[in-house]
């Protein structure tokens, strides 16, 4: 019995033994009571290892003004290589009371000479917390150090979190570094991770990381820029990541980096969910400190969601100085936008612009858009863009208008296809309609000819500057017989409505569709806002009817009132989609506005560039001007007379549209 009493106390000696705890007591750099020394301990046998700090204001390197600590060494800080090491600053303050109320007490300042502030390497369960890491190469290193976390430190600013004192990589995760925490719900637990060279955090080959509750860009108090260059970057097989959570605690502010805010990099980024931050605003979520771009998807990520079905999983994307949302690269697939706020504040009811709320460009496919109010930009709401970025879905969202439905317009298209992409979704049923309305431009506006196989069906549309629906060439394009040409959407014809009969309650409506078997086309209904080409806009979808083999159509339909205007457009086989039809009453024809071709003036054409448009007309007149290709070069409204600029683009001929009636004009 006395033997095998002496054997466990032997045992219990050892564990204590490589247990510790060591007290930082210096800002020195070889005396045994520094950082350096504690962390050679903490290598001279396993763990867990604690370093707590306790230096006193007597410390040469001690800052009364900023009542800091700064700790700057000369050399590169041992790697750790132990589990389960925790070097905790916030035992600073607990130590000699809140000397910096701003942050951490703790400096550790590289001096723009040291590459690693901190560097774990196969170091599971470390934990830093209340420190302030400046001027190094990276500010610290996790490599296959997996279930540790960072919290409460300042990471690239000053230890007020008010200036730059940059890292050129904050926080770096690698390499099987999972699970891992940075930030948490109190304030104790915000990171600022602001004003480092290249990265603020980045995430590279890791799963199941957590970012939350920090701030990525700005100042502490979250209202002034503090530039990363990128803000987060999520690289590689990173996957099932959350950055944000469901609570206002949880929520990342990353606005004010100089290029990208979140990006998602390559074909292994997949599976990661962004929720509930706000991206390119201050904390508030009113006001504008933007990213260049909010949200980047590269370079193959798939199956990411940012978003979510609730009201908490809403992410407020804006005020971004150039896009909100960038779906790029070959291979940029199958990412979900679900229930954002892309261009408004934190209420869904102001203006907070990006430039343009979502670009899907280089041959990015199969992305949804589903449920997002995405108005208040300056330029297009939606712009899909390049031969293959094909078969991108758009459902359910708020474009041009508010929460409430109101306008909040975006400044040009609601959505725009150019360069060729081909078979979109816009809307498809009563239930995946969209509402597109107060839009500068058009509401859809389809600018190229390769650009076929475009669906826009059931969709709301209202108040629009142009055409609801455009196809190439600018303003309405007249039916052909037989519908034997090509181009945007294939110029397919709009169905022709010969008559309106209202008859107790009931409206009923006949109409030929002048295509090649057109029993294989549907014709859809429509309620109709007025518009001044004298073709609707498809206020309210009501239903669908299939043509005869003559081309026929008849419909009957309760849910009208005889005051009601009508429109119809037309949906072929392969989801090509017509402009609008004529408007109709049960008068007939709706007539157009007045025409005033012949005293429409532009002087002078040719033109060196610059020129007068004069239009007879006492309100407010839409002028567009368009480029030989489609694009849209300007948009404004005159009231009279105005001059026009366009010196800064190519000799050609560009077409002037006004209130829907093309001209031309010719640029020396």
């Amino acid at each position: 019995m006395k033997k095998e009493l002496v054997t466990f106390w032997l045992l219990l000696i050892a564990t204590i033994a490589n247990s510790a705890t060591y007290i930082v007591t210096s800002t020195d750099d070889s005396d045994p009571n520094t950082l350096r020394y504690a962390l050679q301990m903490c290598m001279a046998s396993t763990g867990p290892h604690t370093i707590n700090f306790n230096i006193p204001i007597t410390d040469a390197n001690y800052n009364s003004s900023t009542g800091v600590w700064i700790i700057s060494p000369s050399s590169d800080l041992p790697m750790i290589m132990q589990s389960g090491v925790t070097i905790d600053g916030t035992t600073q303050t607990a130590s000699a009371g809140d000397t910096n109320p701003y942050g951490p007490e703790i400096v550790i300042d590289g001096n723009n000479q040291r590459d690693y502030g901190f560097r774990f390497m196969n170091a599971s369960n470390a934990i830093l917390k209340g420190l302030n890491i400046r001027n190094f190469t990276k500010g610290a290193q996790f490599y296959g150090s997996s279930n540790s976390s960072v919290t409460g430190c300042y990471v690239g600013t000053d230890e007020k979190g008010e200036q730059v004192i940059g890292n050129d990589i904050g926080l770096e995760f690698i390499s099987g570094s999972n699970n891992c925490t940075i930030g948490g719900t109190t304030p104790s637990d915000r990171n600022i991770i602001s004003g480092n060279l290249h990265i603020g955090i980045r995430l590279l080959d890791v799963e199941y990381c957590t970012v939350k509750g920090c701030i990525i860009g700005l100042n502490r108090e979250g209202n002034a820029p503090l530039p990363n260059y990128d803000g987060m970057s999520m690289e590689g097989a990173v996957r099932y990541c959350t950055i944000g959570g469901i609570t206002p605690e949880e929520r990342n502010i990353i606005s004010g980096n100089t290029d990208y805010g979140l990006p998602l990099f390559g074909a292994g980024a997949t599976q990661n969910v962004i929720i509930g931050n706000y991206i390119g605003t201050d904390i508030t979520g009113t006001q504008p400190i933007g990213n260049t771009y909010g949200v980047l998807f590269d370079d193959g990520s798939f199956s990411n969601r940012v978003g979510g079905d609730t009201d908490a999983e809403r992410n407020i994307i804006s005020g971004n100085v150039g896009y909100g949302v960038f779906f790029y690269n070959n291979g940029t697939n199958n990412n979900i936008l679900k229930n954002n706020y892309i261009g408004t504040d934190y209420t869904g009811r102001n203006a907070v612009a990006n430039t343009a709320g979502i670009i899907i460009d280089g041959i990015s496919y199969k992305n949804i858009m589903d449920g997002n109010i995405i108005s208040g930009n300056e330029q297009v709401g939606i712009g899909i863009n390049i031969t293959a970025s094909d078969s991108n879905v758009i459902v359910r969202n708020y474009i041009g208008v508010d929460v409430d439905g109101n306008p909040l317009p975006n400044g040009l298209d609601g959505i725009r296809i150019s360069q060729g992409p081909q078979k979109t979704i816009i809307g498809g049923s009563p239930e995946e309609a969209n509402i597109i309305a107060y839009n500068g431009g058009c509401g859809v506006y389809i600018t190229n000819d390769n650009c076929i196989q475009n669906l826009i069906s059931c969709n709301s549309f209202h108040d629009n500057g142009g055409l609801a629906i455009d196809l190439f060439e600018p303003g309405v394009n007249p039916n052909d017989d037989l519908d034997v040409d090509s181009g945007a959407n294939n110029k397919l014809n709009f169905p022709q409505i010969n008559s309106i009969v209202y008859n107790e309650g009931t409206i009923n409506l006949n109409g030929n569709l002048d295509v090649m078997r057109p029993e294989r086309y549907i014709v859809e209904i429509y309620k109709a806002a007025p518009d001044p080409s004298g073709h609707g806009e498809g206020l309210q979808y009501l239903c669908m009817v299939s043509p005869c083999v003559r081309g026929a159509w008849s419909a009957s339909i309760t849910e009208c009132s005889p005051t009601d205007l009508i429109t119809t457009l037309t949906i072929d086989p392969e989801n090509n989609t017509s402009e609008f039809s004529e408007t109709y009453s049960i008068d007939g024809p709706v007539s157009t506005p007045e025409a005033f071709s012949d005293e429409i003036s532009i002087y002078p054409n040719p033109s060196n560039g610059s020129f007068e448009i004069i239009v007879p007309n006492e309100q407010p007149t839409l002028v567009e001007i368009f480029d030989n290709t489609g694009r849209r070069m300007k948009i404004t409204r005159i009231q009279g007379k105005a001059s026009f600029n366009i010196s800064e683009y190519q000799a050609g001929t560009y077409i002037v549209r006004i209130n829907g009636e093309n001209k031309i004009i010719v640029k020396e």
